[in-house]
C-alpha cells in the first residue's frame, strides 16, 4: 500500500468530491452571463438593460412570459369554449400572473369593460380592434395567449406543466419564449453533463484500446480526466458557483483533451529500456502541452465575459490536475507493468519533402484567399439560432413568425411626474400610431381606449389591465417586433426615444432582444481579444522551451493555419460567429500545440523527420483520431450550439494535424540546408537504420 500513497489520496479525494458535486451542483441557462461586466447579480450589473428588464418585472410585478399558440381545425368565431376553458385553467395557476388572449381581450363600451367573448364564441368584432392581430388570425383559426409569470418564480420548471395542459385541450399547440427556450436549453445541458461523455468515454477507449493495445492504459488515460472534472467542479460549486451554458462543456473538453497526456504516457514508456528515463523524457512534452493547451483557455481569463473566464479557469486547471496526477499515481500504477503487446505503430511514417511542399503550397493558396471571405462571416445569434433548424422550437418559432409577424416584445414603460389622467389617453394613441409605421414593428398592445385613470382602478380585479399598468403615474406598452425588427432592435429603441420625447414624459425600453444586442456586439472584440492574448501567451512558451527560432516558427505555423482555416470552415458551412463558435479558435490553438510540442521535442532529440514520425506519430494521430471522435458525438446534439463547435473543432483538428505530421518535420528540416541533398538522405538513412536495429 506504501507503494500507492498519491493513487489512495486521489481516490479519497474523488469520493469527497462525488458528493460535494451532486449535493452542490446548479445549472443556469440564463444569457446575461456572456454580457461584459455581469457578476451574477442584476442589481450590481454595469448593462443598463439588464438593470432595466429588472425593473420593468419589479414595476409591473410580473416576471418572464411565454407565448401559447393553438391551431383550431374550426374557427373561434364558430366555437371559442375549449379555448376559453383552457385560458381559465391556466389564469388559475398560482404562478401565473396573468394570461392575455382573445377570451379577455377588454373593449370599452360607454363606461362598462366587456370582452369579445360571448355566448362561447370569439364576437368576429374583434377583428376591428388593432390589438386583436396580435392574439387571433383574420380567419379565427389561430390564436395567442401571452402566459406571464408572477415574480421570483421559476418559469423553466414549470414549462413541462403547460405543455401537459394545452395539450389536453388541443392537439396542434405551439410554445414560445426565454423560458420555453430556457427549459429545452436546460435538459439539452444536462445531456452534456450526464449523457454526452459517455459515448465520448466509450469511443475515445475503443480507439486508444486499439493503438496502445492495454486495457489498463487506455482506460486510465480516460478515468483521470474524468475524475479531475469531479474534483474541479467540487471546489467550483463549494464557492458558490454554479454551470452554465459555456462551462457545462468543461467535461467534455477535459475528457477529450486530458486523456491525450495518458496516451502519450504509456507510448513513451515503450519508446526507453529504462522506465525512469522514459518518464523523464515524456514530463517536459506533456507539461509543455499542458501549459501552451491551458494558455489557449487561460486568455478568456482576460475577457470580460464571465462565462469565457469561467470555462477558461475550470479546464486549464483540470489539465493541470490531469497531468499532476499521471506523473505520481500514473507512475505508481505502471511502474512495474509489463502488458503482452506494445502500442500499434499504425503504420505511421514520413511522407517525405516532396509530399510536404505540394501539402505547404496548398495551405498557403487557401490562406491566401481567407481575406475574401473572412468577411462574408455572420456575427451575431440568439437564443432560437441555439437550436437546429429541424427542432420543435424552430419549428414553432416559424409557425408563430408566419402566422402572427412577430417575435419577444420590446417593453415600453412610459412615467408621469404626476398622475395620468383621461386627456392622456389621445397622445398615447398618437404614440402607439407612430410607433406602429416602423417597418420593425409587427404591433403594439396597449388598450388606449380605455383611459388611464379608469383602467388603473379596474385593473385591480382585471388580471390583463394589470399588465400595462405599475401605477397612478406609470404604465407599459408592450411592443411586437417583427423578425427584421429584432435584427434591429437598437435602431427601433432609438425610434422610440424620438417618438417619445415629443410627448414630455419619462420612458424606458426593456427586452431580452436587447441584451443578446449587447452580446453580440460584444463578440468580435471577444474573439480578436482570445486569439490575440493565446497567441502572445503560447509563443512566450513555446520561444522559452525551445529558445530556438526555426524550432519556435515550426511550432506556431500549424497553429496560425488552423486558425485561419477555422474561420473559413465557417464561411463554408454558414456557422456564425456567435457566443459558442467565438471560442473555438483559441482551444484549437492550445490543442494543436500539443502535436507540434511532441513532434518538435522528438526532433531535438533524434534529428530525423522519419525517427519523429515513427516515434510519436501514432500517439499523436491517436490522440487526433479521439479528439476528433469526441466531438463528433456532439453531432447528435438537438443544439445547433454544440454541434457548431463540434464541427469546427473536428474540421481544425484535422488541418492542425494534417500540417503538423506532414509539413512540420519538412520545415524542421531547414536545419539541414546547409548539407548536400545527398548526404542528408545518407545521414537519414543511416539514423533510420539504426533505429530500427535497436
Amino acid at each position: 500500500m506504501k507503494g500507492y500513497i498519491f493513487t489512495i489520496v486521489y481516490i479519497a479525494l474523488v469520493v469527497v468530491s462525488f458528493v460535494m458535486v451532486f449535493s452542490l451542483g446548479k445549472i443556469e441557462t440564463s444569457p446575461e452571463v456572456f454580457l461584459p461586466g455581469y457578476n451574477g447579480d442584476p442589481e450590481k450589473t454595469t448593462n443598463e438593460n439588464v438593470k432595466n428588464l429588472f425593473k420593468v418585472n419589479r414595476d409591473f410585478g410580473g416576471s418572464s412570459s411565454i407565448v401559447i399558440v393553438v391551431e383550431s381545425p374550426e374557427s373561434f368565431f364558430k366555437d371559442a369554449r375549449t379555448l376559453y376553458d383552457l385560458h381559465r385553467e391556466l389564469e388559475k395557476k398560482n404562478y401565473v400572473s396573468s394570461v392575455m388572449s382573445p377570451v379577455n381581450l377588454p373593449r370599452f363600451s360607454g363606461f362598462r369593460l366587456e370582452s369579445y367573448f360571448e355566448n362561447g364564441v370569439i364576437s368576429k368584432d374583434i377583428l376591428e380592434d388593432p390589438s386583436s392581430e396580435s392574439f387571433i388570425t383574420k380567419d379565427g383559426k389561430c390564436a395567442l395567449l401571452n402566459v406571464i409569470f408572477k415574480k421570483d418564480v421559476n418559469a423553466r420548471e414549470k414549462i413541462p406543466e403547460i405543455k401537459t395542459v394545452v395539450s389536453r385541450y388541443f392537439e396542434k399547440n405551439y410554445l414560445f419564449g426565454e423560458p420555453v427556450l430556457d427549459c429545452s436549453l436546460f435538459e439539452e445541458l444536462v445531456k452534456q453533463t450526464f449523457v454526452y461523455p459517455v459515448f465520448m468515454f466509450l469511443v475515445i477507449f475503443l480507439l486508444f484500446y486499439y493503438q496502445l493495445r492495454s486495457f489498463r492504459a487506455a482506460l486510465f488515460s480516460l478515468i483521470v480526466p474524468v475524475l479531475s472534472t469531479f474534483f474541479v467542479f467540487a471546489v467550483f460549486f463549494a464557492v458558490g458557483k454554479s454551470l452554465n451554458t459555456m462551462t457545462v462543456m468543461t467535461i467534455s473538453f477535459l475528457l477529450i483533451i486530458g486523456s491525450a497526456y495518458g496516451l502519450h504516457f504509456y507510448n513513451a514508456l515503450f519508446r526507453f529500456e529504462d522506465r525512469k528515463e522514459a518518464i523523464r523524457h515524456i514530463f517536459k512534452p506533456i507539461l509543455f502541452s499542458m501549459l501552451t493547451t491551458a494558455a489557449g483557455f487561460m486568455s478568456f481569463i482576460f475577457i470580460d465575459i464571465r462565462a469565457f473566464r469561467e470555462l477558461g479557469i475550470l479546464v486549464s486547471a483540470g489539465l493541470a490536475v490531469v497531468v499532476l496526477v499521471i506523473f505520481t499515481s500514473g507512475v505508481e500504477l505502471f511502474r512495474s507493468y509489463s502488458p503482452k503487446k506494445s502500442p500499434r505503430s499504425l503504420g505511421m511514417r514520413y511522407v517525405g519533402r516532396k509530399a510536404a511542399t505540394v501539402v505547404l503550397i496548398v495551405f498557403l493558396i487557401v490562406a491566401g484567399l481567407s481575406p475574401f471571405l473572412l468577411t462574408r462571416i455572420p456575427v451575431g445569434s440568439d437564443m432560437v439560432s441555439y437550436f437546429n433548424k429541424n427542432s420543435e422550437l424552430r419549428k414553432a418559432y416559424d409557425f408563430i413568425v408566419n402566422k402572427f409577424n412577430m417575435r419577444e416584445p420590446l417593453y415600453l414603460v412610459l412615467e408621469k411626474k404626476t398622475f395620468f389622467v383621461g386627456t392622456d389617453s389621445k397622445m398615447i394613441k398618437e404614440l402607439i400610431e407612430e410607433i406602429e409605421q416602423s417597418e420593425y414593428v409587427s404591433s403594439v398592445i396597449f388598450p388606449a381606449d380605455i383611459p388611464v385613470p379608469i383602467m388603473y382602478a379596474l385593473s385591480r380585479t382585471n388580471p390583463f389591465l394589470k399588465t400595462f399598468v405599475g401605477g397612478r403615474n406609470k404604465i407599459r406598452l408592450i411592443i411586437n417586433l417583427t423578425p427584421e425588427g429584432y435584427e434591429h432592435a437598437k435602431e427601433v429603441v432609438k425610434q422610440i426615444g424620438d417618438v417619445v420625447k415629443r410627448t414630455g414624459w419619462q420612458h424606458y425600453v426593456a427586452g431580452s432582444v436587447l441584451i443578446w444586442n449587447d452580446i453580440n456586439e460584444s463578440i468580435l472584440r471577444s474573439q480578436l481579444q482570445s486569439i490575440v492574448l493565446a497567441s502572445i501567451m503560447i509563443f512566450g512558451m513555446v520561444i522559452a522551451i525551445f529558445r530556438r527560432p526555426l524550432t519556435t516558427l515550426s511550432v506556431m505555423v500549424p497553429i496560425a493555419f488552423t486558425t485561419v482555416f477555422n474561420f473559413i470552415f465557417m464561411v463554408l458551412f454558414g456557422i456564425s460567429l456567435d457566443v459558442s463558435t467565438s471560442i473555438t479558435s483559441g482551444i484549437l490553438m492550445g490543442l494543436v500545440i500539443d502535436y507540434s510540442i511532441h513532434i518538435a521535442s522528438e526532433e531535438r532529440r533524434l534529428k530525423d523527420p522519419y525517427l519523429v514520425i515513427k516515434n510519436v506519430g501514432p500517439s499523436v494521430f491517436t490522440n487526433a483520431l479521439g479528439l476528433i471522435a469526441g466531438f463528433a458525438v456532439l453531432l447528435f446534439s438537438e443544439l445547433a450550439l454544440f454541434k457548431n463547435i463540434s464541427l469546427l473543432m473536428i474540421l481544425g483538428i484535422g488541418v492542425g494535424t494534417t500540417f503538423t505530421l506532414i509539413v512540420q518535420p519538412f520545415i524542421l528540416q531547414g536545419k539541414k540546408t546547409g548539407t548536400s541533398g545527398g548526404v542528408t538522405k545518407i545521414l537519414v538513412k543511416g539514423e533510420r537504420s539504426r533505429d530500427e536495429t535497436r
